[in-house]
């Protein structure tokens, strides 16, 4: 099978994980309430509110889990939609300047911190696998006033663990 056979393999895999596990939970974006989501998924470890009567909704995998489930609750209480916070594009919304409660709700709660007293920074650590399948310590430094000061992202392995 040439490249763009496994590609075209791997693609659908991924998209019917995606729907598998909306599906298996019953959870319909538009349909499905807040008490639906709590009720299939449990308390969240996070929940926030957001502007004009929007909630995040955290449910992270595991300490250095990979994915942190983000389930977006409209104004109207129904589940707009159901989401992994560490995707390349969330991450990509966390830079300096933005604050430590808007990382909480493109992301989700970091799975470790550590102090960094000589920078007056703490480090929100994350497990990610970045587009291209490689597992990435992301760590997010908050500043003494609650901002991003900066993010740093370590690839930790070749992206080819026969155990993923």
């Amino acid at each position: 099978m040439g490249l763009s056979g496994i590609g075209g393999l791997a693609a659908a895999a991924g998209i019917l994980a995606g729907c598998a596990a909306v599906g298996l939970h019953g959870l319909e974006p538009g349909r499905s309430t807040e008490a639906d989501v709590r009720r299939a998924l449990g308390e969240p470890a996070l929940a926030l509110e957001g502007p004009a009567g929007t909630r995040s909704l955290a449910y992270p995998g595991g300490p250095g889990g990979t994915h942190t489930w983000m389930a977006r609750i409209a104004p109207d209480g129904r589940l707009a939609r159901l989401e992994n916070g560490l995707t390349d594009d969330s991450r990509s919304r966390v830079t300096p300047g933005v604050t430590k409660d808007e990382v909480l709700r493109l992301i989700g709660p970091p799975w470790r911190t550590m102090d960094f007293p000589n920078k007056r920074q703490v480090a929100w650590d994350y497990r990610v696998r970045d587009t291209w399948g490689y597992l990435v310590d992301y760590s997010v430094m908050i500043d003494e006033r609650g901002l991003v000061a900066e993010t740093v992202a370590a690839r930790v392995d070749d992206g080819h663990d026969e155990a993923k």
